[in-house]
């Protein structure tokens, strides 16, 4: 299966997911409806990231919108944590002369490096949940299942790995599992949290304001 239609199934996938966080940040009035409207920013900037990439403009895709997704959620998970403080933040702009590979393979360092700083939020809140069973562990293997699908990439991309023509998108299609575990993941704990009557997402730390 061609690349660009494995961007375009994981777009329908975390749009599928964004339903949830979305409607409970528009019903919700407490501290969780800061997390789920910073997780619904989330999944929006990185489905955005997947469309783009679906119309072959893969710099910018990977390079601007997938980085930029990762950041939010790095962002998201501080606040899960219950340690971030109110603070003014901007994003300078930077103007990089390189040729476009060079800011690629550049850019995908970041995505990995940001991605394992997500991981180490969401495997250190886990650790404290002491739950598999837990959103925080779920997001840890959500995240490490996204990992290994941009790592395979960047290896075959460098031609560290080599595949067949038929598994040249084996990246892409293991980060397509990411975003049907992520969206399964969501639903299946919507479904309970309205059953049992119980928070989505439990162990809330937020500072309130």
């Amino acid at each position: 299966m061609l690349e660009t239609q494995l961007h375009l199934i994981s777009a329908v996938l975390i749009l599928l997911a964004a339903v949830v966080p979305i409607y409970l940040t528009i019903k919700l009035k407490d501290n969780l409806r800061k997390l789920t409207a910073i997780l619904s920013i989330f999944i929006l900037i990185h489905a955005v990231y997947q469309v783009v990439g679906f119309f072959g403009l893969t710099l910018l895709a990977d390079g601007v919108f997938e980085p930029l997704s990762v950041g939010v959620l790095i962002f998201f998970g501080i606040i899960y944590s219950g340690i971030a403080k109110q603070r003014n933040m901007s994003i300078k702009n930077m103007a990089i002369v390189w040729s476009p590979g060079t800011l690629l393979l550049l850019m995908n360092s970041i995505t990995i490096i940001l991605l394992f700083g997500a991981l180490g939020i969401f495997v250190w809140l886990a650790a404290r949940s002491k739950n598999i069973r837990s959103f925080q562990f779920q997001m840890s293997i959500f995240i490490i299942i996204w990992i290994l699908g941009d790592m395979v990439s960047i290896l075959y991309d460098n031609g560290i790995v080599v595949f067949s023509a038929l598994q040249s998108d084996v990246g892409s299609g293991i980060h397509v599992v990411s975003m049907v575990f992520f969206s399964v993941m969501l639903w299946l704990r919507y479904y309970y949290s309205e059953r049992s009557n119980k928070k989505i997402i439990e162990d809330l730390q937020l500072p309130d304001n």
